[in-house]
């Protein structure tokens, strides 16, 4: 039998030959894989999804499953337990980050595997990388089958852009490739041609993958909810349907996500723009940390959550990108409209009973990977929702998206034990989850001390320069 803790020295073996965390987890506390056991006794589960927290339970792992749940004095811990005291604290599902970008090849295995810990250590266990390409179907593997440390990962094929494809069939013979290869999805950008876009759409149908991602101007949103594409990222082409009838848009540029449009939008339309969208059965990642970051305006002395822990060349990269597109929008007043109504696009989805994602497009512009989902979490809040709506939107709903309710997305029973470790409760203020107690990623526990050494080490490597 190969037992989690054999399967960590391996994990341990990778990351050293990298020379990066070769001091995280030097002695993992873990369960063995198929029978050895992990309790948390006395701790306070939460519930997003029912905006409700179970009070003094204990939680049985097994192996890399959710065994058992009950009332703290009723559930008999065994003996040859690992036992986690959890009185005063809360347990929360593990996040998911829907807008992730997993590094490619080109940039070094080394940063790839730096991008998976930073989520893991801020408690994200599952993420949907929007851009693939063939190393990642293998890293998809080598998380699952547990030889590197990372959170399970859905991948995209590499995207559908530009002009090169002039024919359905073109497009076509891409997504059958695509879908061969074994990608989850298929994630369409901007510059798409209508033609290119169909030939996608109607070639994923046949194999029923989803097509998820940008919504370019010649696809236009109506036309992206009437061929069912799944997610809508960015809220891209909102701003643009929103636009008053008698405005003369012509010759105006899409710009920086729609922001353009913002003089224009006739504000009697978010309501049916929502209720489209929902009665479409597509989904949004709104991103609205992006559109921030985007906006600014940037300012040097403003300290970016998360900074240090990335290579300083792709910071200052960063703030070049922010520099350029904040004279997009020169005044002040018309860039908070733009951010108002951004918010108000999800307060109104949400209303309406449509499907949120939570994602940050994570490493993009000062969106550190792990870091930026907690802002997004207060954003959403900021945007109207409540506190365990925002959390919902990261932990059952991306479950509910991959109809994978029996594997993630809930402290339930016979699921995946993809746990975070908080000291306070998540439902009435979202700070104790940017500084998890612990976090397991099935059945993996790593202490807060552990996350911290590897971040620490990360930190050390870009204090030094690139």
């Amino acid at each position: 039998m190969i037992t989690t803790r054999k399967l960590y020295r391996k994990i341990h073996r990778k990351i050293c030959c990298t020379g990066l965390l070769a001091v995280l987890i030097t002695s993992p506390v873990v369960a063995d894989e198929e029978t050895g056991i992990t309790a948390f006794v006395n701790v306070n589960v939460v519930r997003p999804e029912t905006n409700s927290v179970d009070k003094s339970r204990t939680v049985i792992v097994t192996g890399t499953k959710i065994s058992r749940i009950g009332a703290a004095n009723k559930v008999s811990v065994p003996a040859d337990a690992l036992v986690i005291e959890g009185k005063g604290r809360y347990l929360v599902p593990g996040l998911v980050e829907m807008h992730a970008h997993v590094p490619g090849t080109k940039q070094g295995r080394e940063y790839v595997e730096e991008v998976l810990f930073l989520w893991v250590a801020n408690g994200i266990t599952t993420i949907r990388n929007m851009s693939g390409e063939a190393s990642h179907l293998e890293l998809r593997e080598e998380i699952a089958s547990r030889q590197i440390l990372g959170p399970r990962m859905y991948t995209a094929g590499p995207r559908f852009m530009g002009r090169r494809i002039k024919t359905q069939a073109e497009a076509g013979a891409i997504v059958d490739e695509q879908v061969a290869a074994g990608y989850d999805f298929l994630k369409v950008h901007m510059g798409l041609t209508r033609v290119a876009y169909d030939g996608v759409v109607a070639t994923a149908a046949e194999h029923d993958i989803p097509v998820a991602g940008h919504v370019a101007p010649d696809i236009g949103l109506w036309h992206a909810l009437e061929a069912g594409q799944a997610t809508i990222d960015h809220l891209d082409s909102y701003m643009q349907a929103l636009t008053a009838d008698d405005a003369d848009v012509s010759g105006l540029d899409d710009g920086l996500l729609g922001s353009p449009y913002t003089p224009f939008v006739d504000e009697s339309k978010i309501a049916a723009v929502a209720r489209a969208t929902k009665d479409a059965g597509t989904w949004n990642v709104p991103t609205l940390t992006l559109a921030e970051n985007f906006v600014g305006p940037y300012d040097e002395s403003r300290p970016l959550t998360g900074a240090e822990y990335m290579p300083p060349k792709i910071v200052r990269s960063w703030v070049g990108l922010a520099t350029v597109y904040q004279k997009s929008i020169p005044d002040p007043e018309v860039a908070q409209r733009f951010l108002g109504y951004r918010k108000r696009l999800v307060k109104a989805l949400h209303d309406e009973g449509a499907g949120l994602l939570l994602g940050s497009d994570a490493p993009q512009i000062f969106n550190v990977p792990g870091f930026s989902l907690h802002n997004e979490l207060d954003l959403m809040v900021e945007a109207g929702l409540t506190r365990a709506e925002a959390l919902t939107t990261g932990t059952l709903n991306p479950a509910v998206f991959f109809d994978a309710e029996g594997t993630f997305g809930q402290v339930k029973e016979g699921l995946d034990a993809d746990l975070v470790l908080v000291a306070e409760n998540p439902l009435r203020e979202h700070a104790s989850l940017r500084n998890p107690l612990g976090v397991m990623l099935q059945g993996f526990w790593m202490t807060g001390e552990e996350l911290q050494t590897g971040l620490e080490l990360i930190a050390t490597r870009y204090a030094t320069g690139d």
